[in-house]
């Protein structure tokens, strides 16, 4: 599981993105997900939470897969200094190098439309003897099991 911590939508309210890398999707068994739960004046609520896969519309990258670990590492953070943070979902068992899932905050939360996914070998890194694992982990407090 990983998590965190920042305000998506700007309202001031702390959100929280769970990831649980562990999560079957149907058959695909560790495939993961994450799930966005919005903070609010008397704290964290399922009020408007909203969960991501790989098979969320809008989520670029590839379907859902046994093994891909989506959610192993989570990072909300404002990249683009609008005051709603970016959501980040690292998958590091996408195909054999990974994958960086980046959706933009907005008044509304975040937007999949136009989300980003980076893969490991698109970001520069090369493998040498095993898989990259791009996507394991993300700057902030997490823990990945």
């Amino acid at each position: 599981m990983s998590l965190a911590v920042g305000d998506t939508n700007g309202d001031t309210y702390a959100d929280v993105l769970v990831g649980t890398p562990g999560e079957a999707m149907g058959s695909a068994h560790y495939a993961g997900s994450a799930t966005l739960l919005r903070g609010s004046a008397s704290g964290l609520t399922t009020a408007g939470a909203k969960g991501y896969t790989q098979n969320t519309t809008g989520v670029p990258g590839a379907n859902a897969e046994s093994g891909d670990r989506f959610g192993a590492a989570t990072h909300l953070v404002d990249v683009t200094k609008d005051g709603k943070a970016e959501v980040m979902v690292g998958a590091p068992g996408e195909n054999s190098d990974g994958l960086l899932w980046t959706a933009r905050g907005s008044a509304a939360g975040p937007m999949t439309s136009g989300s980003t996914a980076t893969g490991g070998t698109g970001a520069g890194l090369k493998r040498r003897y095993a898989d990259i694992d791009f996507g394991a982990a993300l700057p902030g407090a997490q823990s990945t099991t």
